[in-house]
């Protein structure tokens, strides 16, 4: 028997949500030069700038916060699932 904090069972834990784009449109620095000065590949980049990637590479990371002069925390947030609403995937209303 699967308890209610069980992992197994549907839970929305929240997201974490990037802020690149906007750390890099305020700073005025392009994807092309992100690449440039990382040596990172380009689909790399716009995954981040984009917020599609789903497995954070802590070396990436730590390369747009010295490029960029900032912190971790200024790239990426985490956001609590009380913030936003999100529909169960088991929702009637919203299966098909």
């Amino acid at each position: 028997m699967l308890e209610d904090n069980s992992i197994f069972l549907y839970k929305d834990y929240g997201k974490i949500v990037f802020d690149l784009k906007t750390l890099m449109d305020k700073k005025g620095i392009t994807i092309s030069k992100i690449v440039k000065i990382t040596g990172l590949h380009h689909k790399v980049v716009i995954r981040y700038y984009e917020g599609t990637v789903e497995r954070y590479d802590k070396e990436v990371l730590s390369k747009f916060c010295f490029v960029l002069g900032c912190d971790l925390k200024d790239i990426m947030h985490y956001e609590s699932c009380l913030l936003y609403t999100s529909p169960s995937p088991r929702d009637p209303k919203t299966s098909r």
